[in-house]
């Protein structure tokens, strides 16, 4: 039967493993069972696991240990365990990526976010299908169609932004942080864009005939840049944002 301890870490799983058989390292055997995984957003998440064992405390070749376990361990995962906690040598430089490896790359996260958005949506509850339906250089667009629209979208577009968020985020982690992603279900962004655009000219001339700044509800940053670009050729107004995430907003004040 395997002792099985566990931990964040190779070397924690152990530490808890000699504290418990009150031993010293060099007393024992260390099978590692599984290495740890960090997972994406606590999916897939796993500590590591090793199997520590009390050595045969005679050096006879028929001596047996504790645990049947390492009759079929071999010196190589024991090796590994050890050089776990030993202090790393300098890490060399990593080689350059190629222009095909990073194409590679890049699609692998980009059919990675497809399935960790249609997973999320998945437990929202919400039958959805997602579609590719743009892959340029540095910026993908994926559309959901579904029959609940209105819930995919969210209040003010909450539920579709924080999901975008997330895609984006899963690609900064998946070695494409320099594409962009942007989600859309039923041209909301279409109509989302109009209305920030009605939105940056009528309060515009509210300031300019107020002579007073205006602060817009807080808005994601992508919504903050269409707003800066509406009014960036105004010259009675200028722009700016204010405040730290998620509540930062634009301010239209005077000139």
């Amino acid at each position: 039967m395997m002792t099985i301890f566990m931990g964040k870490t190779i070397e924690a799983a152990t530490a808890a493993g000699l504290a418990t058989l009150n031993a010293p390292r060099e007393q024992v055997t260390v099978t590692v069972v599984a290495t740890p995984r960090k997972g994406w957003l606590g999916i897939g998440h796993r500590d590591a696991q090793v199997d520590v064992v009390l050595k045969a405390m005679t050096p006879a070749a028929s001596s047996t240990p504790v645990s049947a376990a390492n009759l079929a361990s071999s010196a190589a995962p024991v090796k590994a365990a050890a050089e776990a906690t030993a202090p790393s040598e300098p890490a060399a430089a990593e080689p350059s990526v190629s222009p095909a490896e990073r194409r590679q790359q890049r699609q692998a996260a980009i059919e990675g976010v497809q399935d960790y958005l249609a997973t999320i949506v998945d437990q929202l509850g919400i039958d959805a299908t997602l579609d590719l339906e743009s892959s340029a250089h540095r910026q993908i667009r994926l559309a959901f169609t579904t029959d609940k629209e209105g819930l995919l979208i969210g209040k003010h577009g909450r539920t579709i932004n924080a999901l975008q968020s997330l895609a984006q985020l899963y690609l900064n982690h998946h070695g494409a942080a320099h594409v962009e992603i942007e989600l859309d279900v039923a041209g909301y962004r279409e109509r989302r864009a109009a209305t920030l655009s009605r939105l940056a000219d009528n309060t515009a001339r509210e300031v300019v005939a107020s002579g007073k700044p205006i602060y817009l509800d807080p808005m994601p940053s992508f919504e903050r840049k269409q707003i800066h670009a509406v009014l960036a050729k105004n010259q009675y107004v200028t722009t700016y944002s204010a405040g730290k995430e998620p509540h930062r907003a634009v301010v239209i004040q005077p000139v």
